[in-house]
């Protein structure tokens, strides 16, 4: 997929962005290729498949979806997937991405600087450790950080009542969708619906499991991050 394809599928889908957003894709294409060299960022490193399995992917979280002036937080952010690419696409959200390895936000510092994204800030550590963040932010996303049990768990505490809880999944997400009912009836949760899309060149489905906070979090959640795997929600 190239740019023109990227933003042709984006329209089709409702999302319009400025081309001063365009114009900063292939340098974010650049550095990520660059540093993946000289650390493990992603396996997808190719330009076409960067611009449909990480941009399209993640840019799709705006349709029919407002996120100016929204508290934001990107739980396992990674490579910075989806929410520097959401910063970076709307620039009146306050975005907060979170992981546990260190050494990846020299690669985010990099791109917040070279890219210009001033509304985006960096959390080193485990989002159940987050507590001056309780009940803090609109929106949750999460792209591949763990079984939607497990996210839902960390994720419910940091999301304010009324807020939206996102969860990026592929093609098995229903069934984790059903193994994780426990879960969703604990952490005063509402299923929203999923929204389904297939990438159009490799064909992948992506499904998006959306959650409504509908009440507070119960005090005891998250559990330590041992108790959350050994018996999760």
């Amino acid at each position: 997929m190239d740019e023109a394809n990227l933003k042709a599928v984006l329209q089709s889908e409702g999302i319009d962005l400025p081309e001063s957003f365009f114009v900063k894709l292939p340098v974010y294409a650049r550095l990520l290729a660059e540093w993946n060299e000289k650390m493990n960022l992603t396996a997808i490193t190719e330009s076409g498949a960067v611009y449909e399995k990480h941009f399209l992917d993640c840019l799709l979280l705006l349709k029919n979806r407002d996120l100016n002036n929204k508290a934001l937080c990107d739980l396992g952010s990674g490579a910075g997937f989806p929410g520097m690419l959401l910063a970076l696409a709307v620039p009146s959200a306050k975005v907060t991405l979170v992981d546990a390895t260190k050494k990846k936000f020299i690669f985010l510092e990099e791109v917040k600087k070279t890219l210009q994204i001033p509304n985006v800030e960096f959390h080193i550590g485990r989002a159940e450790d987050m507590k001056e963040f309780r009940e803090y932010f609109d929106i949750l996303t999460c792209r591949g950080f763990a079984a939607l049990n497990i996210f839902l768990e960390v994720a419910a505490p940091l999301t304010k009542r009324g807020g939206t809880i996102l969860a990026m999944k592929g093609a098995k997400a229903e069934e984790e969708l059903d193994q994780a009912q426990k879960a969703i009836r604990k952490l005063n949760l509402k299923f929203n619906g999923a929204d389904r899309f297939v990438l159009p060149e490799c064909q992948e489905t992506r499904i998006e499991l959306s959650f409504k906070k509908t009440g507070p979090t119960d005090k005891k959640y998250p559990r330590p991050w041992k108790d959350i795997l050994e018996r999760p929600l």
